[in-house]
C-alpha cells in the first residue's frame, strides 16, 4: 500500500534503522516500484548508495551559518600542572562564551546525574537560567526549554543542560553557543558479564559535528570542544552500528 517510504536520521545506526534498511535491500528487488529515500546529515553517502546497489546521491544544503569551533582541554584554564574537573571546564566556557555575545548555550552531557551535577555547580550565576533536558523529566519541565521568553533581558540568557536527545532528535530554539565535553552514553553488549551496558565513551567525529551544528541554525555560533584539536582527529569518523553492540538475542 506504499510508494515511497523516507529512512530519517540513518546515521544513528540503531537496531531499528539496520534491521529496515536489511528488510528494504530484500524487497526492493520485488518491488521495482517503491521508492526508498534516507535521509542524515553525517552519514556517509557512498557506502549507503553502494549498499543499495549504487543508488543516486541527492546532496541538500540546509540554511545554516558559519559556526567557530574552540578546542579547550580541562586543565587549560588552570595553573600549569593542575588538572580541572568537567563541571569547572563547563564554567569557565560559559565565562568565554558570556562575553563573546547574547544567545542561548546548550552544553551536552551524558547522563542526569551529570546534569544534576552540573546544574549544582551553575546555580546561582546572575543572569543564567539553568534548563535541564533528559527524557524523565515531566513533560511540562521538558516543554519549557522550547518556550523562549517574549520580554527577557539581553543580559540574560539560558543554559539547556541536555542529554545527547539534542544532538538530532529535536532542536533546542535560540541557540548560539555549544558546548561539547565529547562523550555520551552509548549503549554496548559485554561478552564478559553478559550484561547490556551503557558505559560512557568518547562520541565519533560525525557526533560531534552534529553537536556543532546545533549553534548554526538562528545566527553565527561557537561550538566549544572541551578535549583538543588532536583528540578529535584520533576519533572514529562514525559511530559503531548498534547491531554491532548489542547482543545476539537483541539481533534476533
Amino acid at each position: 500500500r506504499y510508494d515511497t517510504l523516507i529512512i530519517d536520521e540513518a546515521h544513528e545506526r540503531s537496531l531499528n534503522i539496520d534491521f529496515i534498511l536489511g528488510y528494504l535491500r530484500q524487497l526492493l528487488p520485488r518491488r521495482p516500484d517503491l521508492k526508498v529515500i534516507i535521509t542524515s546529515a553525517t552519514i556517509d553517502p557512498e557506502r549507503f548508495a553502494a549498499a543499495f546497489g549504487g543508488a543516486p546521491v541527492v546532496e541538500v544544503s540546509g540554511r545554516t551559518y558559519p559556526v567557530e569551533v574552540r578546542y579547550r582541554s580541562a586543565g587549560d584554564a588552570l595553573p600549569t600542572g593542575e588538572q580541572g574537573d568537567q563541571g569547572q571546564a563547563i564554567s569557565d566556557a560559559i565565562d568565554e562564551l558570556s562575553a563573546a555575545g547574547p544567545g542561548d548555550i546548550l552544553v551536552f552531557l551524558s547522563g542526569e546525574r551529570e546534569i544534576r551535577d552540573t546544574a549544582d555547580a551553575l546555580k546561582g550565576r546572575p543572569g543564567l537560567e539553568i534548563l535541564p533536558l533528559y527524557a524523565r523529566l515531566s513533560s511540562a519541565e521538558q516543554h519549557r526549554v522550547f518556550e523562549l521568553p517574549a520580554n527577557r533581558s539581553a543580559r540574560s540568557r539560558r543554559a539547556v543542560l541536555a542529554t545527547n536527545v539534542a544532538e538530532t532528535s529535536l532542536t533546542v530554539p535560540g541557540i548560539r553557543y555549544v558546548i561539547d565535553p565529547g562523550t555520551a552514553r552509548i549503549s554496548r553488549y559485554s561478552l564478559r558479564t553478559k550484561v547490556q551496558r551503557l558505559p560512557i565513551e568518547a562520541i565519533s567525529q560525525a557526533s560531534a559535528n552534529q553537536r556543532k551544528g546545533r549553534c548554526g541554525r538562528v545566527a553565527d555560533g561557537i561550538c566549544v570542544r572541551l578535549y583538543s584539536e588532536d583528540d578529535f582527529a584520533s576519533r572514529p569518523e562514525f559511530t559503531d552500528p548498534e547491531i554491532g553492540r548489542a547482543s545476539c538475542r537483541e539481533r534476533v
